[in-house]
């Protein structure tokens, strides 16, 4: 794991390496945190985060620095997340921040606002998101993310298998988008994500998909003939 050094992150550097983590201390070219991962097939993958406290985060949504940090991981990083630390109050107000003991408004921002620019920076960004507390959560959360990439290869490690399963979400793995034949499965009667994967790997185009008879579609598991008929009729506007 690499550390970038200056202000911001410096300060995790002692606590993950009290807690086992290998820490290497860099000058990153964007992102606070780079661990390189096992992906697929052996093939390593960058991940990179941005660690923010919540009264910065807050700062961001008014002049639009997040969005230039974002442009830099999309560049340096496969996956990229953004670590928030800090407890806030007022979900149905305005958002107060804790510092300390004390909780202060930190420019009047309202949780629907706060939670939308979030969600505007997931979807449009390409972010994902996680929040802790406090620093000694960020780090056991950076060392939790760490083993998750590096512990195994990524074909033996059952989060990846048995927990997240990304078929259910379209794609055969997490970094491959669904096909155009998934897509297309999806929207048809009595398919489910599993189902999807199945039919992607069965057939090879949309053309193929709709020319195939009774006894294609109930050779594919899960199908059967009676699903098949539904299928084929769907697929003849019928």
């Amino acid at each position: 794991m690499k550390i970038d050094t200056r202000a911001g992150s410096i300060e995790l550097i002692a606590p993950l390496r009290q807690l086992g983590v290998p820490v290497e201390e860099a000058i990153l070219p964007a992102g606070d945190v780079e661990i390189v991962g096992n992906g697929p097939e052996g093939r390593p993958v960058l991940v990179g985060v941005e660690v923010k406290k919540l009264s910065d985060v807050l700062a961001c949504m008014r002049d639009g620095r997040f969005a230039e940090q974002l442009r830099g991981m999309s560049e340096s990083f496969e996956v990229k997340w953004l670590l928030i630390e800090g407890r806030m109050r007022g979900v149905s107000d305005v958002i107060q921040v804790a510092h300390g003991s004390r909780w202060r408004n930190d420019g009047h921002y309202r949780y629907q606002e706060f939670v939308s620019w979030l969600m505007t920076m997931c979807q449009r960004g390409g972010v994902l998101l996680w929040r802790t507390e406090n620093q000694e959560e960020s780090v056991a959360w950076l060392k939790a993310l760490y083993h998750w990439w590096t512990l195994k290869s990524y074909e033996e490690h059952r989060a990846h298998l048995n927990h997240y399963q990304p078929q259910l979400l379209g794609g055969i793995t997490p970094f491959e988008p669904p096909t155009l034949v998934q897509k297309v499965a999806v929207c048809l009667p009595g398919i489910a994500g599993t189902r999807s994967k199945a039919i992607s790997l069965r057939f090879s185009s949309i053309r193929e998909m709709a020319k195939a008879d009774e006894k294609e579609w109930s050779s594919i598991d899960g199908i059967g003939k009676r699903g098949a008929k539904k299928l084929v009729e769907a697929l003849n506007g019928k």
